[in-house]
C-alpha cells in the first residue's frame, strides 16, 4: 500500500491520536499543534474537518477488509473453519486499534460519518453474501439461506457485537469476544 504524502500522514496520523485522546472529539487546534502543520494543511489535504474525518474512516474500513481477506486465511481447510479464524482476525483488528471503539460509538453521531458507515456495511455485506453463496456450492452451507439478507444479518450483527464487546464492563477478553461473535454467527448460518 502507497503512503500517503507526508503533510497528509501527519494529520491523519495527529488526527487518530487526537480522537483518541479526545474520545472522539477532534479540537482543530490540538490536531494542528500536535501535527505541527497549520489549518491550512488540513484544508489542503482533505477540503475540511469532515474530510480528514472521512479519510481516518475510509483508513479504518480498508484496513479492516485486508485483515479479514481469504488470503490471510487457512486454505486447505473447510468454510466454517475459514470463517472462525475470519471471526478471530476481525476480533482483532477491533482489539488492536484504540480508535475502533470511537468509530463504532462516538464518530457514528456524525452524519457524514454515518453514511459513509452504511457504505462501508453495505460493501462488507455483499462480500459476506458471496461468501455465503460460496459456501453454499461447497455444500457447507443450508442452500435455503437467502445469501444477501443472510451477509447482511451477519456483517451488521458482527459490527454492532464487536461495538458491544469493546464497550463492555469489565472489558472483554479478545479470545471470549471472538468466541461470542462467531457463536452467533455459526447459529445464524445454521452451522453445529
Amino acid at each position: 500500500m502507497a503512503r500517503a504524502p507526508i503533510g497528509r500522514q501527519q494529520l491523519l496520523t495527529a488526527a487518530r491520536e487526537e480522537l483518541v485522546r479526545g474520545n472522539g472529539v477532534l479540537e482543530l487546534s490540538a490536531l494542528t499543534r500536535r501535527a505541527k502543520l497549520s489549518t491550512g494543511a488540513l484544508y489542503h489535504h482533505f477540503g475540511s474537518k469532515s474530510g480528514l474525518l472521512a479519510a481516518i474512516y475510509d483508513g479504518f474500513y480498508d484496513g479492516l477488509r485486508h485483515a479479514i481477506a481469504d488470503a490471510n486465511l487457512p486454505a486447505d481447510a473447510d468454510w466454517s473453519t475459514r470463517e472462525r479464524e475470519r471471526t478471530n482476525l476481525f476480533v482483532a483488528y477491533h482489539f488492536a486499534d484504540p480508535l475502533a471503539p470511537i468509530l463504532l460509538t462516538r464518530a457514528a453521531l456524525d452524519p457524514d460519518l454515518a453514511e459513509l458507515e452504511a457504505v462501508h456495511i453495505e460493501t462488507m455485506s455483499a462480500m459476506a453474501a458471496d461468501n455465503i453463496r460460496h459456501g453454499q456450492s461447497l455444500g457447507q452451507l443450508p442452500t435455503t439461506l437467502d445469501p444477501a439478507s443472510a451477509g447482511a444479518y451477519v456483517i451488521g450483527g458482527l459490527r454492532h457485537g464487536i461495538a458491544q464487546q469493546l464497550r463492555s464492563t469489565p472489558p472483554a477478553d479478545q479470545q471470549q469476544a471472538a468466541d461470542r461473535l462467531w457463536h452467533l454467527t455459526a447459529s445464524a448460518l445454521g452451522i453445529a
